[in-house]
């Protein structure tokens, strides 16, 4: 990739699938190392995510994002199909992520696109825990009575934060839209296999976990991204006065094709089907979401800016005037 003067457009990845003893992984946008996702066609077709970051840098991501997380693309997108349960995992948080593994955390938010009417999943606790109380079930395999277990519906949106205790049982299909990272620490596996060079790491995770009853918590600006469900049922012309933040998009249901804005540099329209992504660059601000079949449905992921606070007023600084990267609707 050496011309980086063409101009950006919305991007479709080849997906990276692979089955796993409790199911299978699909990753449809992922910059990890292990996995680097694919342009599928257009002028970028052949080249990885990670070229794409490294020779458009801000173009791709934004100001913003490119200044927090460098050439790193900040979103993954994958889709869980679960056919057992997963094991007991806990995501490890920005802070010890970067200090003990020289990496991204994990928070991540899981859209359930499928539910079998007996699927279950785990998270969190029912009630506080004593931390001896919980090593000593896990040794003895007498978690499930002390896990907060809850039954998934189709359409449930699932905030999956750093030190909360989870997993998806069978006939689960999961959507999972997260930070850039697969720092997730298995804790205890059911007495099931583990995939390839997996291991259990309860040791290691112990200080991570919250061992109190599970509270839900609110959306935070420390998630790195918003997750909105779209219904589109009629035209929607997403724009900015300047380049501002990357976007993502999952078809949940129906078919939609993405187009330039009125009076904006021209591309070929793309199309987006059910169960696929694409990813809109920071340099796109001005299109529009046309619905091309009924009951379309889309998810969307936007970053959400990542600053350290003031160390004198303990926030981040407001802004005085209108930002003109912010993206409006109409």
């Amino acid at each position: 990739m050496d011309n980086n003067e063409k101009k950006l457009y919305p991007i479709k990845f080849l997906e990276d699938g692979s089955k796993v003893p409790w199911g299978s992984v699909n990753y449809q946008i992922a910059d990890l190392g292990f996995v680097d996702s694919m342009v599928a066609e257009g002028w970028f077709g052949g080249n990885a995510l990670s070229e794409l970051m490294g020779t458009y840098l801000e173009r791709v991501v934004g100001d913003d994002s490119f200044e927090y997380y460098g050439l790193q693309f900040p979103i993954m997108v994958k889709v869980i199909n679960t056919s057992g349960w997963q094991p007991l995992q806990v995501n490890v948080p920005d802070d010890v992520a970067e200090e003990r593994y020289d990496s991204l955390g994990k928070t991540s938010l899981w859209y359930i696109q499928e539910a079998s009417e007996e699927a279950r999943m785990y998270l969190g606790l029912r009630r506080d825990i004593d931390a001896g109380d919980f090593y000593r079930r896990c040794q003895e395999g007498l978690l499930r009575d002390i896990l907060n277990e809850i039954s998934p519906k189709t359409g449930d949106m699932i905030p999956i934060r750093p030190g909360t205790l989870f997993a998806a049982g069978p006939g689960l299909k999961i959507v999972e839209i997260g930070e850039s990272s697969e720092l997730t620490l298995s804790v205890h596996n059911w007495g099931v296999e583990l995939p390839d060079g997996e291991d259990l790491l309860l040791e290691e995770a112990f200080d991570l976990i919250d061992f109190r009853k599970y509270c839900p918590a609110a959306p935070s600006s420390d998630d790195g991204f918003r997750v909105t469900r779209m219904e589109l049922k009629n035209p929607l012309h997403i724009f900015s006065e300047q380049p501002g933040d990357f976007a993502v998009y999952y078809c949940v249901s129906g078919e939609a094709a993405i187009q330039p804005g009125p009076g904006a540099d021209g591309f070929s329209p793309v199309g987006i089907k059910a169960g696929h992504s694409v990813m809109i660059p920071s340099e796109v601000n001005d299109f529009l979401l046309l619905p091309t079949s009924e009951g379309t449905v889309l998810l969307e992921a936007v970053p959400i800016k990542k600053s350290d606070p003031d160390p004198y007023i303990g926030s981040s600084p407001e802004q005085d005037a209108p930002d003109p990267h912010i993206r409006n609707w109409n």
